[in-house]
């Protein structure tokens, strides 16, 4: 089972030298260290029209199990879903 926010809840990240999430911190300031970067994946799509150019990253944090995507043409970053 999974939730997933009504909109894209954005998040600053800090990355390491491979450029994977290491750390979170949600629009409320709190943090979230991630322990293990369990899947990663592209998705290029739309380019035809307005592309899409995202990586996606399942991490498990402390606390639970999320799915994070950073877009790659601007660097944000956002909170996808959160997996039970």
């Amino acid at each position: 089972m999974s939730r997933l926010p009504e909109n894209p809840t954005p998040l600053k990240v800090r990355v390491n030298g491979c450029s994977q999430p290491v750390r979170l911190t949600w629009p409320s300031g709190r943090t979230e260290c991630v322990v293990e970067v369990v899947h990663r994946w592209r998705i290029d799509d739309d380019w035809w029209r307005v592309p899409i150019n995202r990586t996606y990253y399942k991490v498990l944090t402390p606390t639970r199990l999320l799915e994070v995507y950073v877009y790659l043409n601007t660097g944000d970053w956002f909170l996808e879903r959160v997996v039970d």
